[in-house]
């Protein structure tokens, strides 16, 4: 019983190992075939079974190191199933996870787009790595060690080796089958070549058959056949005598028709001689082309009214309409005025030019030019449509006289020397014998001269702008020298005793009735400018503008005495101001109600004007 229930036990016991391993081996083909899957397109087949050798020799050689130390009978037993060793149960999982841990290394064994750099450089470690790996072993032989190297090799540069194999097999492939393909191409086209010269063959011996052919019935009908062709031939002449007999033309010019002639030529032979008389007797190029102004229409019929050479040279001659060949001067590309001749319409834009900018005294044209764009081309036209050449003229500078004027801007730079005057300045030296303010002249000023050269833009002769380029000095100006007054001016104040206003003077009206009414002072005509002076030291209660007495200064003396000075062409004081006796407070003038340049006088006592030259 012991021994039956020992092998029956032992029999389940390795069932059940064979069931374990087998699960183990099924897991451990599921795991690498998913893996290979996912690493489908980046795993290298040949490293991965490298991977799974390398632990499998590993797996052996740790098998065989457990039998030698356990012995011959560890090894039977386990053999048999007898034994109980506990690393019998863990083979499935040293397998296990030794092709878990190669296909965890596969997985990032070889990066993704690795090229041919990162290949050598692996190569280059894989091949170091496995020599340290097989150094100082026993059992490692030259035919193990060539194997391993070729494995590294293959893993590393077999991917590159292959792809160069099956690109040189492409290429290879391509040339052989670009070769087939060109020689049947040529054999089509020689097939056909051959067939289109067995056609055309053909086709030439047709012809000559048939030409023979027609030779023969030509032979037999020989006589039939020329009378028809002298029948035909004849018809033809008779045909074309009458054509041309009933054939003529019809010229029209310019639309209007003209008259019937027998043939054209009869027309241009008359048209040649009729331009150079017509030329002559106008004055103008008169040109009748026939090509530009004649039309011709054959007509048919025997016609009776055909016009002989004279005929047509009176029926030209007595037109009014005659087209001749003129010039048009175009602005713009506006046709402006028409001109007889170019050498007229030459002549008046360059005299419109010599107008506007013609020779000048030190006087340099640097540019000229037209605003407008100026063409001189031939045209077309009737006679009675070119200028008057005053009038083109007119027309053309702008004349407002005319309508619509084209007016012709010519625009000019020039460079001028000329010379102007610098004007003086005024200097003033100090006089301690005329009171302070007063102000004389000594000596005249003189205005110095000076050469300028500039340049000036000018439109039809006008000038627009003037840019200085240099200036000589020619003259110096003389300053002119005025005197004015240091003298400390007194004290103002009334004297009782009145001056005349002016040093030099004309008595020209007294005091009394004038043109019937009272004339309230009198008048001392003296030449505009002249000085006027205090008659006597006061206060001035009034300076300015007074109706009829123009510019007027009062003076308040005191003792109910003011004078009055009228007319003045400059107050030198103002209201408000001391003046004294003989102080300069005006200029003779003739503002207001005035005749000429004078300084009318009053002298007024609490108001009432009295007789000036009683108090002087």
């Amino acid at each position: 019983m012991t021994d039956g229930s020992t092998e029956s036990k032992n029999r389940r016991l390795e069932y059940t190992t064979q069931l374990d391993q087998e699960e183990v081996k099924r897991e451990l083909d599921r795991l690498v075939q998913e893996k290979l899957d996912r690493l489908s397109e980046n795993v290298d087949a040949s490293r991965f079974e490298e991977e799974l050798q390398e632990k499998a020799h590993q797996l052996e050689a740790d098998k065989a190191a457990h039998y030698r130390s356990k012995g011959e009978n560890g090894r039977a037993s386990r053999t048999g199933g007898a034994s109980q060793d506990p690393s019998e149960s863990d083979d499935h999982v040293k397998v296990y996870a030794a092709a878990s841990a190669a296909l965890k290394r596969l997985g990032s064994y070889r990066p993704v787009g690795e090229g041919f750099i990162h290949r050598t450089w692996r190569l280059i470690r894989s091949l170091k790595k496995a020599r340290l790996a097989l150094a100082g072993e026993a059992w490692c032989t030259e035919e193990v060690r060539s194997s391993r190297y070729r494995a590294v090799f293959d893993d590393c540069w077999g991917p590159l080796v292959d792809s160069w194999d099956e690109m040189w097999n492409c290429a290879w492939n391509f040339v052989t089958r670009a070769g087939t393909d060109l020689w049947d191409l040529l054999l089509i086209v020689a097939d056909l070549l051959i067939a289109a010269a067995y056609y055309a063959g053909s086709f030439f011996y047709y012809i000559w058959d048939l030409l023979w052919d027609v030779r023969y019935w030509f032979d037999q009908h020989k006589r039939n056949f020329l009378a028809a062709f002298a029948t035909v031939v004849v018809t033809a002449v008779v045909s074309v005598v009458l054509i041309q007999s009933a054939t003529a033309y019809e010229y029209t010019y310019h639309g209007r028709v003209m008259g019937v002639v027998k043939n054209p030529e009869d027309v241009y032979s008359t048209i040649d001689v009729l331009g150079d008389k017509l030329s002559k007797a106008a004055g103008v190029a008169v040109s009748l082309d026939v090509e530009r102004d004649m039309t011709f229409r054959k007509v048919m019929g025997l016609t009776s009214n055909v016009q002989s050479d004279e005929d047509i040279l009176n029926t030209i001659t007595y037109m009014k309409d005659l087209q001749v060949e003129a010039y048009a001067v175009m602005l713009d590309g506006e046709e402006s005025v028409v001109l007889e001749s170019e050498g007229v319409a030459k002549s008046i834009l360059s005299e419109i030019q010599n107008e506007y900018a013609g020779e000048r005294k030190d006087t340099e044209y640097t540019s000229i030019n037209y605003d407008q764009q100026i063409v001189i081309q031939p045209v077309y036209c009737l006679l009675g449509d070119i200028w008057n050449r005053s009038d083109a003229k007119r027309y053309l500078q702008g004349d407002p006289s005319i309508s619509m004027p084209a007016h012709i801007t010519i625009r000019t730079t020039e460079t001028a020397m000329y010379t102007e005057p610098v004007p003086f300045s005024i200097e003033y030296v100090n006089d301690s014998s005329m009171y302070t303010g007063v102000e004389e002249l000594r000596s005249e000023g003189e205005d110095g001269l000076e050469q300028v050269v500039a340049t000036i833009e000018r439109i039809n002769g006008e000038e627009v702008s003037r840019t200085i380029v240099s200036t000589t000095e020619i003259r110096e100006p003389v300053p002119e020298i005025r005197a004015q007054g240091t003298r400390p001016i007194p004290v103002a104040q009334g004297t009782g005793q009145f001056i005349y206003p002016l040093i030099s003077y004309t008595l020209s009206s007294p005091f009394g009735m004038r043109w019937g009414t009272l004339h309230t002072g009198v008048d001392l005509a003296a030449p505009m400018g002249s000085r006027i002076y205090a008659s006597d030291g006061g206060t001035v209660e009034f300076a300015g503008w007074h109706g009829s007495y123009g510019y007027l200064i009062i003076i308040n003396h005191g003792g109910l005495y003011e004078t009055y000075y009228a007319h003045c062409s400059a107050m030198l004081v103002s209201a408000g101001d001391e003046v004294v006796q003989g102080q300069n407070i005006g200029l003779v003038g003739s503002t207001g109600f005035s005749t000429g340049p004078h300084c009318h006088f009053e002298i007024r006592y609490n108001g009432t004007p009295t007789d000036p030259l009683g108090y002087l």
